[in-house]
């Protein structure tokens, strides 16, 4: 498998967590790990190679990026400016390359993701799952209005990102979205996410978020939308109206099914997107949170254990 991430010196510590998940999780299958990178020292990429190559068939590819993008747009939303260099790798990786599996480095894989890796990319730009987390957070809707998505198509999360390089350079795909980016930074709320969104919404084949793009939160299923055969998850804010009432749990389970559990054990990827991140300083009290940090904490701790 080829891997891309994206990392800066703030994110190292967590990028490593996050390799060692993926390794560990495939520790016979050969995979390539493409760095983009612009801020970082030798040092900081002979320790993080140092890593990669200590284990068996993990081989490490840094790719300097260069600073011009940095000097021309701004990222927003609290995300690193290194999220876009997943645009700029499509012409930066070897021509011969067809495609890539882009991950952030703020998840842990906790199961077998080549069957994600091989999936059929024919006349599709990507494969990517829907933007559960806007679902829940209730800004999902207000995501594909910017971009002028048409309702029977969804928003995307560009976390987990498995690229079809042959169709990006043939559509010069790499040009046109930094050019729009460069025209008009301020449009795009959520940066290189949102743009891919703009562009490829009808040519992206969404793989189910549950199983590969996991992030920490509440899943309740309308008993309703069952009923007629349909799966619809409730949002926070309809969950907490509920429970701000007196008999708040007892409308909870007259009306909603609570699959948590059952979403945190089935998924190959918990990402912990916006401030969900378990070393965030921010991030409010949930209880929640102890069930999805318990994925990166056993991953730290199993880390250590082996002295990294």
């Amino acid at each position: 498998m080829n891997i891309m991430i994206s990392t800066n010196k703030k994110y190292l510590p967590y990028t490593r967590i996050m390799l060692y998940s993926l390794f560990t999780s495939h520790p016979l299958v050969p995979i390539d790990i493409w760095l983009t990178y612009d801020e970082l020292e030798d040092e900081d990429i002979d320790v993080l190679g140092g890593f990669i190559d200590s284990f068996e068939s993990k081989k490490f590819h840094p790719v300097y990026v260069g600073d011009e993008l940095r000097n021309r747009i701004h990222a927003k939303n609290g995300i690193s400016i290194e999220t876009f260099y997943r645009i700029l790798a499509i012409d930066l990786l070897p021509k011969e390359m067809d495609r890539i599996l882009h991950l952030d480095v703020d998840l842990i894989v906790r199961g077998d993701i080549t069957g994600l890796y091989g999936t059929d990319l024919t006349g599709k730009a990507c494969s990517a799952c829907e933007d559960i987390f806007g679902i829940l957070n209730g800004f999902h809707k207000a995501n594909k209005f910017r971009m002028n998505i048409p309702e029977n198509y969804t928003y995307f999360n560009a976390g987990v990102l498995l690229m079809n390089l042959d169709f990006l350079r043939e559509h010069n795909a790499s040009e046109v979205m930094l050019e729009r980016v460069y025209i008009d930074n301020d449009r795009y709320e959520y940066n290189d996410q949102d743009v891919m969104n703009e562009m490829f919404f009808d040519k992206v084949r969404i793989e189910g978020w549950d199983i590969y793009n996991c992030p920490p939160g509440w899943y309740f299923l309308s008993k309703s939308a069952l009923d007629e055969g349909k799966v619809e998850f409730a949002d926070y804010n309809t969950i907490t109206a509920i429970r701000s009432h007196m008999h708040g749990q007892e409308e909870i389970d007259a009306q909603y099914i609570n699959v948590t559990n059952k979403i945190y054990d089935n998924a190959h990827i918990i990402h912990y997107m916006g401030d969900t991140k378990p070393w965030s300083t921010t991030r409010n009290d949930a209880e929640i949170f102890k069930l999805f940090d318990s994925a990166f904490n056993d991953t730290e701790a199993a880390m250590k254990r082996m002295r990294w």
